[in-house]
């Protein structure tokens, strides 16, 4: 178990409360911002003391940092499935009941960060709460019924990226929308998503959603924002209200595309290396998430994979 300390700056003082968690310092440098603005963001508005919330939400950012490989945005790691699989695997060393606990008050951050607008799976049935559930091909459709269905040719053309790099490359809505023109880039051999921030890296565009960027892209100047047209940027909402507003029912959600990209990538056989560093994953178990969704293969192609080229 972390052991930590967390006290109360002399009065009047700007200063964050002082907090110091047992994990190397290295760890806690990497994930400190995200977790003080989260806990200084939800404390006013719940009754839980500052203390408790650091305690519990540096647990939550290193486990989904290190061991889940999530970027550490406010949407990602307060989903509720996120804090859920947390709960229930990343702290063996807790009984039924501290569990729980931490799972209570992880969800009451959850409802202050997000907000019930916020929240996507607060929309949902139960059953189909799990946001790393991939689309499956009849969804698929209805997503680019969805697209083509929007009322004016720039939301038009904005749908239509949005499910060219949530698909096609597995990018956050975080990176969909910090995306510019100019880090697509297309040669004799495809397309590649240059993605900048946390978890910088070059994405090849799986070759079904290839021709939606070439369009996309064409007559265009580089510095244009490759999502949605005139923002201004630095909307972390971004997506989640162009969805909202969008036109014909339900859109897309960038996690569950995201795993859709995953698993048909895993489907696909592509090797474990390439595909950690084109997702912007540490570690391999990162993908275990994504593993029970994965089509298994016959046994004559199993014994020929396992055989190598």
């Amino acid at each position: 178990m972390l052991d930590e300390d967390c006290t109360d700056p002399s009065p009047g003082a700007a200063t964050a409360p002082k907090y110091t968690p047992a994990m190397p310092a290295e760890y806690w440098a990497a994930i400190e911002p995200f977790v003080t603005s989260a806990v200084q963001a939800a404390t006013p508005r719940v009754s839980y003391t500052e203390k408790q919330l650091y305690a519990v939400t540096a647990r939550l950012a290193l486990w989904a940092w290190q061991t889940a490989s999530l970027p550490l945005e406010v949407e990602e790691i307060f989903s509720p499935n996120v804090i859920d699989r947390f709960t229930a695997v990343g702290l063996p060393q807790y009984t039924l009941a501290g569990r729980n606990t931490m799972r209570s008050r992880l969800r009451r951050m959850a409802d202050v960060l997000l907000g019930p607008d916020r929240d996507p799976d607060r929309a949902r049935p139960m059953g189909n709460s799990d946001a790393s559930i991939p689309y499956d091909e009849q969804e698929i459709a209805a997503l680019l019924s969805w697209a083509a269905g929007q009322p004016s040719g720039d939301r038009h053309g904005s749908a239509m990226a949005l499910l060219s790099l949530g698909l096609g490359a597995g990018l956050s809505s975080r990176e969909i929308a910090a995306l510019r023109i100019g880090d697509i880039e297309v040669d004799d051999e495809g397309v590649v998503v240059v993605s900048h921030g946390d978890r910088a890296r070059r994405v090849p565009v799986l070759r079904e959603w290839e021709d939606a960027l070439v369009a996309r892209i064409a007559g265009r100047s580089p510095d244009e924002w490759a999502f949605r047209e005139g923002q201004e940027g630095g909307n972390r909402n971004l997506v989640s209200d162009f969805v909202a507003r969008t036109y014909g029912g339900v859109g897309p959600q960038a996690r569950r595309m995201h795993a859709t990209w995953i698993v048909t990538h895993l489907e696909m056989g592509t090797p474990l290396v390439p595909l950690l560093r084109a997702a912007g994953l540490k570690e391999p178990e990162a993908l275990g998430r994504f593993m029970p969704f994965v089509r298994g293969v016959g046994e004559d192609d199993k014994r020929e994979l396992l055989r190598g080229q």
